[in-house]
């Protein structure tokens, strides 16, 4: 057991040090469920998201699928040829807690038909709806990016506090109320042990008083 140096300003030290480290708890606990209640917005986003995206892709397969069976693979491949195009796309942050979240804003991924590259009288109808069944799933996966990187963000982040809000409470404030109660248990008995010895001091004066009155009544009599 660590030696501890038993006076009142340690006591008061300790005091004050306990004090912070509950206020420091407290504050990391506020700041866990605000991630955690961020974190359940996002995962109740992620997860509906996940169900479009699945139903999304398979409704895209499906149409493939039968483009290529009714127009063959060529004209498939060369509309997705003309198609080809970049989409704008911005990673914002904000913060929740003191931590960075991203957010995605992205151009939509659907186009006009005219904007396809090709001329919609002239495609077969099989090709206009096999683009916009992979448009429809391009935003769903861009929509599903950020929101993916800002639940692992916040996971991590979770983790961390979470662990630090143990340290200091199965820890360091027990330790340190540990340190106040065995100072408080020395001062208390360092104060009884003076009591004691200043009883045992006024016994001795009052003794030694009482005999110095006997002796001069004694004398007195003589």
């Amino acid at each position: 057991m660590q030696s501890l140096v038993a006076t009142r300003s340690e006591l008061l030290d300790r005091r004050r040090r306990a004090a912070f480290v509950s206020q420091g708890r407290d504050l990391l606990k506020d700041k866990r469920a605000a991630l955690v209640q961020e974190f359940g917005q996002h995962g109740a986003e992620i997860l509906n998201g996940m169900v479009l995206l699945r139903r999304r892709s398979i409704e895209a397969r499906r149409r493939l699928d039968e483009g290529v069976a009714v127009c063959g693979p060529e004209p498939l491949a060369s509309g997705a040829l003309s198609a080809e195009a970049g989409i704008s796309a911005e990673l914002r942050s904000r913060s929740v807690a003191g931590v960075r979240v991203v957010e995605l804003r992205h151009a939509p991924a659907r186009r006009d038909p005219k904007d396809r590259g090709w001329a919609p009288a002239l495609a077969s109808p099989h090709l206009d709806s096999v683009a916009l069944a992979y448009e429809e799933l391009l935003d769903s996966m861009l929509d599903l990016c950020a929101v993916e990187l800002s639940i692992r963000r916040l996971a991590t982040e979770i983790a961390r506090t979470t662990k630090q809000v143990n340290g200091l409470e199965n820890v360091v404030l027990p330790r340190l109320h540990d340190e106040t109660r065995r100072i408080v248990l020395t001062l208390d008995e360092r104060e009884r042990e003076e009591h004691g010895r200043l009883r045992r001091a006024r016994a001795r004066r009052a003794s030694r008083g009482a005999a110095r009155n006997s002796l001069t009544g004694s004398e007195g009599r003589a």
